[in-house]
């Protein structure tokens, strides 16, 4: 793993003041994982590290290299974390809910950040997140996932404009729209998540979903191919199954 870790596959976290060793610089943070796999001197390591500095968008770079941590704001931070976990040019960044401690204009920023470095490096990102309006600006294929398990697969506007798992629809039911009246109120996915220590036998939505049937709670349902790209794991998708009005 340690070979994979940081060369081939970066991660950034969604608490980078947890995730960056606070007795550490940013720079020798940085120019740990380019020593370590691109085998490069401190001087070749701290000019990449000053210019990833640059490249996320961390003004004087140069200055910044030598601060700790506490130094920066949260944005800067996540910033920071993404120099990290792009430094070796990996192929796959792995970004969990990197956005969620930022307030939505710094948000914006590091999607930027993320989308030009995406473009310019050519890596691969799963992001994984709850915020449907991240995916709807960042992806290009969605993985709905409830209780740890696929329940729906398909590109971007499947999922959004054609969403067939009662999850999937569930979710964009409760999001507040633009063109929403302020007397329409929200409608919420009502219950709890099934206890994973002992998870149900059947669909592990089948005690929230209103189209719930008696086979939903004895099995689970196999995944049902819609499209070419679009598929989804619902007994609704069956042959057999009743007809219902969403």
């Amino acid at each position: 793993m340690q070979s994979i870790r940081g060369k081939d596959i970066g991660m950034v976290f969604q608490d980078p003041m947890t995730s960056l060793n606070p007795t550490m610089t940013v720079g020798r943070q940085i120019t740990e994982v380019l020593t370590k796999h691109q085998n490069m001197t401190a001087q070749e390591a701290k000019r990449r590290a000053i210019e990833m500095l640059g490249m996320v968008g961390i003004p004087h770079p140069a200055s910044r290299f030598s601060q700790y941590p506490h130094e920066f704001s949260g944005g800067m931070r996540q910033r920071v974390m993404i120099a990290i976990a792009l430094a070796c040019r990996p192929a796959l960044l792995i970004a969990d809910e990197p956005t969620t401690a930022l307030d939505v204009t710094i948000q914006a920023q590091i999607l930027r950040v993320l989308k030009s470095l995406q473009s310019e490096f050519g890596t691969s990102i799963i992001l994984i997140t709850h915020d449907l309006g991240i995916v709807a600006d960042l992806c290009d294929r969605v993985i709905v996932m409830y209780a740890g398990q696929i329940v729906e697969t398909g590109t971007k506007r499947e999922i959004l404009k054609q969403p067939q798992h009662p999850y999937t629809q569930g979710l964009l039911r409760s999001l507040p729209r633009i063109d929403q009246s302020k007397d329409e109120p929200l409608v919420p996915i009502y219950g709890t998540p099934p206890d994973l220590a002992k998870p149900p036998e059947g669909c592990p939505f089948w005690a929230r979903c209103s189209f719930a049937m008696h086979i939903c709670q004895q099995r689970q349902p196999e995944s049902t191919t819609i499209s070419e790209t679009h598929s989804a794991s619902c007994w609704l998708q069956h042959p057999l199954a009743q007809e219902v009005t969403r």
